[in-house]
């Protein structure tokens, strides 16, 4: 009942930019309290801002630090991670970029024949023990996150041809398309794309029907879409339409 809670304090959110505790109650027929605590775990995942009295939309230039974000549909991310290390084949050469779903995904390639380029300092300590070979990109550490980030890292990445890159996202908005908080994530998923043979986007279903800051890909592009589970129906009808594969549950 929460979940469903959830979806229609975000829907009004959505309609008016602002929302009260109190006709949101009203409308869901709850107390304002729970409204409250509703409004304080909307804002944990990053979904709003709460505000004296109700809550207004999230800042799209900021996004909640990688700990924070790890919290959030962990079995989701798992079940995203599992699904995509079936397209991983020995001998391969594959980038990974930094993010929990990437991070969910990275500990399933421990031991895996292959070659890992990662601009992530976390997911370069969990592989490197136990990889044939892997190249961590040079660039400016983000603390937030221990991201690797900045003109170095594009440039490092862009040398080099990959079998598959492995991204994550901020959002995906249905009129905008895949969305990041950050140019430095942006641009380098735009180089990772032009750099590999496959680019596979790791995205549970939750970073369906949000906005963030910049826009980093159409719908449109060639890309491998792997979810926890089918997108909402106007994502599955516009991902068909330009024949983007989808995999998931």
């Amino acid at each position: 009942m929460a979940e469903h809670r959830y979806e229609d304090i975000l829907r009004a959110l959505r309609g008016e930019g602002r929302i009260a505790v109190s006709p949101i109650a009203t409308m869901l027929s709850v107390s304002e309290e729970t409204i409250r605590r509703d409004l304080a775990e909307l804002e944990r995942r990053g979904l709003l801002r709460r505000v004296h009295g109700g809550a207004v939309q999230p800042r799209l230039d900021q996004e909640q630090p990688l700990i924070e974000r790890g919290k959030h549909n962990m079995r989701g991310k798992s079940r995203v991670a599992e699904i995509a290390a079936t397209l991983i084949s020995d001998g391969m050469s594959i980038f990974i970029d930094t993010g929990t779903t990437t991070l969910a995904f990275a500990r399933r390639l421990i031991g895996k024949n292959i070659t890992v380029t990662t601009n992530s300092l976390d997911i370069a300590l969990l592989l490197s023990p136990s990889l044939p070979k892997l190249n961590l990109t040079p660039g400016t550490v983000r603390t937030k996150d221990n991201a690797l980030v900045g003109y170095e890292t594009i440039s490092y990445a862009g040398r080099y041809f990959y079998d598959m890159a492995f991204m994550g996202i901020g959002a995906c908005d249905i009129s905008l398309g895949w969305m990041d908080y950050e140019e430095h994530e942006s641009t380098l998923r735009q180089a990772l794309l032009n750099r590999a043979r496959r680019g596979i986007m790791l995205a549970d279903v939750g970073k369906f029907d949000r906005q963030a800051y910049l826009k980093t890909f159409s719908l449109e592009e060639r890309l491998t879409v792997v979810t926890d589970r089918a997108p909402p129906a106007r994502f599955v009808q516009e991902f068909a339409r330009h024949e983007v594969e989808v995999l998931h549950a």
